[in-house]
């Protein structure tokens, strides 16, 4: 039996960050996850500058530059086929970029950093269950790829394994905001089809409740992203070449993109995109990344926000193992500091995943910002991050973000009946 300052479930955009900071500051941690090192996995790939800038605090942009990752300056918003907005988005902490790394290139400069600052790794290891002691989480009992057994102890054990986190699970950490899904998405890699190395694209066709991504990523691919309202997730399961193909002939510009290259790979997606706040603390316990929040893709935000949890986890963490502050009090900080940090991008990531058709005021509007650079910048300063919401919208606007997470849960399950009883296609 090892005993650990910190046992970390996940080793992936939450946790391997989390291992390296703790490590850089002299604890001894544990790494464990049950898949190989690197290994690939669902994700948008996007890391807002929000994000890029603790990359760059850690000195990992350099590795990313090494493997060729595209950097994007330049946002592009097309709104039906007559509204065009185009954009940089402000600098965060003086990161004026965003990186689109592939996963398995990503994830293994994170566990590298990880070992590199001392931190113990053990991939293809199951966590068969969590070690308890008057109520309080003490360790984790496992067996590596060879069967052997582990039992190790530490002062808090970490779950940064998902969206259907064993962690979790085991500590009952329950929901407290239940947004409901409300969009199914699924994506593929293209050569051939690009045309600038530092630009993104989205669009929302008028009038159609779709939803599109695409921008460079790693090997001179593209990923095009597209989201549809989840009552229609039973018909783009059912054939999804088909659906991908209908989707983009809504957008004429894109298709003929796409349709000048050639797809590399299966599509890959799901119709579970949760939006949720689990509690993500208690004895001995902590959530971070998905296990802790999770929001629909269409926003890009889940690296971005797995960062933010493994920079404010280790900060607080840091105090309590040197001794500046009770254990149980910096895990408790931790929880309040990382949803004051992000429930308001939660609450308007929501509000753009239910796909609500515009009005013609936000039609005029799109317009306005459309004809204004600096106001286009600060739109696309929001959807990344890097633009404060409170200087970009009114508070009724704010509010209604918010009740949209609050009535989402009510929403989706209405549109999930509709589709059930045939009312939807």
């Amino acid at each position: 039996m090892s005993n650990y300052d910190a046992i970390i479930v996940g080793a992936r955009v939450g946790g391997a960050p989390l291992a390296m900071l703790l490590a850089r500051a002299g604890h001894k941690v544990l790494l464990v996850d049950r898949a190989e090192f690197g290994s690939d996995t669902m994700s948008t790939h996007f890391i807002k500058r929000t994000g890029a800038s603790r990359l760059e605090r850690w000195g990992l942009i350099p590795e990313l530059e090494k493997i060729g990752t595209p950097a994007i300056r330049e946002m592009n918003f097309y709104l039906g086929d007559n509204i065009h907005l185009k954009g940089e988005a402000p600098p965060h902490d003086g990161m004026g970029t965003d990186w689109t790394p592939r996963r398995f290139y990503l994830d293994k400069i994170l566990v590298n950093a990880a070992i590199e600052a001392g931190a113990e790794a053990r991939e293809k290891f199951t966590v068969k269950e969590l070690l308890f002691e008057d109520g309080r989480v003490v360790g984790i009992r496992g067996t590596d790829a060879t069967g052997k057994e582990y039992i190790d102890k530490a002062k808090v054990v970490v779950g940064a394994d998902g969206v259907n986190s064993m962690v979790a699970k085991s500590v009952n950490a329950q929901m407290y905001i239940d947004a409901g899904i409300h969009t199914c998405g699924y994506y593929a890699y293209y050569s051939g089809m690009r045309d600038r190395d530092d630009a993104g694209e989205l669009y929302m066709p008028e009038d159609e409740r779709r939803f599109y991504i695409t921008f460079p990523t790693n090997d001179n691919l593209d990923l095009v992203f597209l989201f549809w309202p989840t009552e229609m997730q039973k018909i783009v399961r059912s054939n999804t070449e088909k659906a991908f193909a209908e989707c983009l002939k809504l957008v004429p510009k894109l298709e003929a993109r796409v349709n000048s290259g050639q797809r590399e790979t299966r599509f890959t997606g799901t119709p579970l995109f949760y939006n949720y706040f689990r509690r993500a603390h208690g004895p001995g316990w902590a959530l971070v990344g998905d296990s802790a929040l999770h929001r629909d893709p269409i926003g890009a935000q889940g690296i971005t926000n797995a960062f933010a949890h493994a920079d404010l986890l280790a900060e607080e963490l840091i105090m309590a193992l040197d001794g500046k502050k009770e254990i149980d009090h910096a895990l408790a900080d931790y929880d309040r500091r990382q949803f004051e940090l992000l429930k308001m991008m939660f609450d308007y990531n929501v509000d753009l995943a239910m796909l609500k058709p515009m009005s013609a005021e936000d039609k005029a509007m799109m317009a306005a910002l459309a004809a204004d650079p600096e106001a286009a910048a600060m739109f696309f300063g929001v959807f990344i991050g890097s633009t404060p919401f409170q200087d970009a919208f009114p508070p009724e606007k704010l509010r209604e973000f918010a009740e949209s997470t609050e009535k989402g849960k009510q929403i989706a399950a209405q549109a999930m009946r509709k589709m059930e009883e045939g009312v939807l296609a």
